[in-house]
């Protein structure tokens, strides 16, 4: 193939030069874009080795005024407006607060190891029921056949780690922890607030080893607001993702984002 010079203004043939072009291919061959709308459904269909797509989206449905609040359902109750980040790893209790659950719900997220787990198990109503995989990190929750009747929360030693709100059948949770193996990369955040009060919302980031620090911010009034990464905010892997909101009281707040997951290797 030849390749236009730009400084010599000609075309390298075999005869002249080596130059190498570095181009992203589909599992068939086929080139692709690499940046906007067209490598990402690439990415969403499982085309490109070693990408992947990660969508994340939750609301609070009544904010506290002088204290932060993760975006999520539990976030309506004082004692877990806040996600408790320091539980430890081991197995799931799960109960619904309606006696008409008794299907199934699998719970997603990562070991010890920082890898990824899933289980399903079959809930008894308001009888708790524990499930037999060990997880460090529970990123995602949802039911399988039938939705959710009551309030279901999954714990870990006693500390709500994930909830799926009534009716909704599905985990509302702006927070996340990239695997191990992978780097993250964040292209947008999107958010919006239902009150006529100033509301900030704050991405905070913490590093494996590391503390909690703010990574991007939104300030809300009724509105709502986007940013776009025109280049991506990149976490490392087994990155604790959350984003917080703060400064309006008895609000609903919903967001979301997505990021990019890269293999390491």
């Amino acid at each position: 193939m030849a390749i236009w010079n730009t400084n010599k203004k000609r075309y390298i043939s075999n005869n002249g030069k080596l130059f190498e072009a570095v181009m992203i291919a589909d599992q068939d061959g086929n080139i692709i874009n690499t940046f906007g709308a067209a490598s990402n459904v690439i990415i969403a269909a499982g085309g490109l080795d070693g990408y992947s797509g990660v969508h994340k989206y939750g609301a609070v449905f009544g904010t506290a005024l002088a204290t932060f609040s993760t975006v999520w359902t539990a976030a309506d109750t004082s004692g877990t407006a806040l996600y408790n980040w320091g539980h430890s790893a081991g197995t799931l209790s799960v109960v619904s607060t309606s006696g008409s659950d008794v299907t199934d719900v699998t719970i997603q997220g990562l070991n010890a190891n920082y890898e990824f787990v899933e289980e399903t198990l079959t809930l008894t109503g308001t009888t708790p029921v524990v499930g037999a995989t060990s997880f460090t990190k529970v990123n995602r929750a949802f039911m399988n056949t039938v939705t959710n009747v009551g309030k279901i929360q999954a714990s870990i030693g006693g500390v709500v780690v994930t909830e799926i709100g009534a009716d909704f059948g599905q985990t509302l949770q702006c927070f996340y922890t990239v695997p191990a193996g992978k780097t993250g990369y964040m292209t947008n955040i999107n958010a919006s607030a239902s009150k006529n009060q100033s509301t900030d919302l704050f991405l905070f980031q913490r590093p494996f080893g590391g503390a909690f620090r703010v990574a991007s911010t939104l300030s809300l009034n009724q509105s709502n607001q986007s940013i776009e990464f025109s280049v991506p905010l990149k976490f490392t892997e087994k990155t604790d993702i959350d984003l917080r909101v703060k400064g309006s009281s008895n609000a609903t707040i919903s967001a979301d984002f997505t990021i990019i997951l890269v293999d390491n290797t």
